[in-house]
């Protein structure tokens, strides 16, 4: 009797976390979709101050990952740093094998040199590049991929994915665990 008395609450403890793992897990799941974009034929700057036309920039000679982001968000941003950062690790040594992009939604605030300390602190390797740009230009390229002022507010983001095979975007919304972030990786690559 006496055994059935601390068994209980320890199942009762047991039920309840895997309960809580299961609502986590359900909340921070991602919704994939294919889609197509225009990229707008603007040119920005990378955290060098040297101008990139957007367009060329993003042509499908290697597999892609887009982000936007600014450089004084403290909740989503970086999150979405760090995994751009360790998904770099695990290319190492060839970490210019995906384009990574991050653009910036904030451009009075992340100039070039803003840009290139906020990449340092998150030890970038070649292959990632940070992009701002006139308030104008950075509007037109986030209506172009569908990112809205608000998007930035939430606990959700979008990344946008892109084969070098099919030249098709993937569009990932809401949040994605560093184990699936590679995944969708390896998925666009084959």
């Amino acid at each position: 009797m006496r055994k059935s008395k601390t068994i209980l609450p320890l199942i009762g403890c047991i039920l309840l976390a895997l309960l809580f793992f299961g609502l986590t897990r359900e909340k921070n799941s991602y919704q994939r979709t294919y889609t197509s974009y225009q990229v707008p034929d603007v040119t920005l700057v990378n955290q060098h101050n040297q101008p990139v036309p957007l367009r060329t920039f993003l042509a499908p000679d290697k597999p892609l990952m887009l982000e936007f982001i600014f450089t004084s968000c403290t909740t989503l941003c970086p999150n979405q740093s760090v995994k751009f950062s360790n998904f770099q690790k695990r290319l190492a040594p060839d970490t210019e094998q995906v384009r990574l992009v991050s653009i910036t939604v904030d451009p009075e605030t992340d100039t070039p040199e803003v840009l290139l300390h906020y990449l340092k602190q998150y030890q970038a390797q070649p292959g990632w590049e940070f992009l701002t740009g006139s308030k104008k230009d950075i509007k037109l390229v986030m209506n172009a991929f569908g990112i809205k002022p608000s998007d930035m507010i939430t606990l959700d983001s979008s990344l946008l994915l892109r084969s070098t095979e099919s030249g098709k975007w993937v569009r990932i919304d809401g949040q994605v665990h560093s184990e699936d972030f590679y995944r969708e990786y390896q998925r666009l690559i084959q």
